[in-house]
């Protein structure tokens, strides 16, 4: 038992030893942001939307070597070294009981599941059905009776940052990356910090606001990107310290599967849920629910309406853009 406990205080305390302000990535590059922002304005209706604290997360990350490709796994027993991970301790095996306990077994679950680093020159891909309703082009009235716009969407991120790559219409269409906010790109994700205070107050630098903004970006980042265990770890860790965050166990995901959601309002009328997998911890999607009537743009939505979801479909490493991992099929 010593050494179990051990264990997890080793795991709940990791050491951040990648100076402050290094970011890698094409961040600086003018020329990659311009680009960035055109597919972005043409992608995924989270992708084009203002930098609100409207959360869009999906999917747990954890990924391994298979075939030449690197696929989406949801257990595994050996860190990014190698190293066999111990199973999970006893105290830390039966229900939890409040979002602080699903956010810590989270990070735990992501520590052990097995993950191979990316080369710099393959790309991480993350495929993510999103259902919303409403949109500036579409103004109205929206309620809980209204049929959301579906969008399936596949997007392919060079790791060493310097490209990106989105179905547009069918067609690969390959950009420079632009060193987007939250960034995508694996050489960048794997230098955020990787103690939850200090990734708490990069979330907050960048994100400009408070506890909602925190959340929205430290979602975003898990919604669209592939990430090294440590950060995985960091984020729900950092999700755990975040004020006024709730666990609801009997919520659904997008497909109607049992889910839980760790919740937090945010701008006064909705409440941005991140959906957890009950049995392994790991990311499912996200939903916004409206709390309260609300106009917006042109756009009226009423309390009790879902204004936007996600699910993630796949994702991996893989060699090349426009390539999927070879377990690349939807959730069940």
């Amino acid at each position: 038992m010593n050494d179990d406990i051990q264990e997890v205080r080793t795991m709940l305390a990791p050491a951040n030893p990648v100076p402050r302000g290094s970011m890698a990535g094409s961040a600086q590059d003018g020329t990659g942001r311009a680009a960035r922002a055109r597919i972005m304005a043409s992608g995924s209706p989270t992708r084009a939307r203002t930098w609100t604290a409207r959360v869009v997360v999906a999917g747990g990350l954890a990924v391994a070597i298979a075939g030449g490709t690197t696929v989406a796994q949801n257990l595994g027993g050996a860190d990014e070294n190698g190293r066999r991970n111990p199973g999970v301790p006893a105290f830390l095996a039966g229900p939890v009981a409040n979002a602080e306990q699903a956010l810590g077994r989270a990070a735990f679950e992501a520590r052990r599941r097995p993950f191979t680093a990316p080369r710099p020159d393959q790309w991480a891909y993350v495929q993510t059905e999103y259902r919303r309703v409403g949109n500036p082009e579409k103004q109205g009235v929206f309620t809980s009776e209204s049929r959301p716009k579906k969008v399936v969407d596949s997007l392919w991120t060079r790791a060493d940052g310097k490209m990106m790559a989105s179905l547009e219409g069918g067609k690969l269409e390959l950009s420079p990356t632009g060193g987007a906010m939250p960034p995508q790109d694996y050489a960048t994700l794997s230098k955020l910090p990787r103690d939850p205070d200090a990734l708490l107050a990069w979330a907050r630098k960048a994100s400009r606001g408070g506890e909602t903004g925190q959340f929205s970006i430290l979602g975003s980042v898990l919604a669209d990107s592939v990430l090294p265990p440590a950060q995985e770890a960091a984020i729900y860790q950092a999700l755990a310290k975040t004020p006024g965050v709730t666990l609801d166990k009997q919520a659904v995901d997008l497909r109607g599967r049992p889910a839980l959601s760790l919740s937090l309002p945010a701008e006064g009328w909705l409440r941005q849920e991140v959906l957890l997998d009950p049995s392994t911890f790991a990311y499912r999607g996200h939903r916004t629910l409206v709390t309260e009537d609300h106009t917006d743009q042109g756009m009226t939505y009423k309390k009790g309406t879902v204004e936007s979801q996600s699910v993630r479909l796949a994702s991996g490493i893989v060699d090349r853009p426009g390539q999927r991992p070879t377990v690349d099929k939807p959730a069940a």
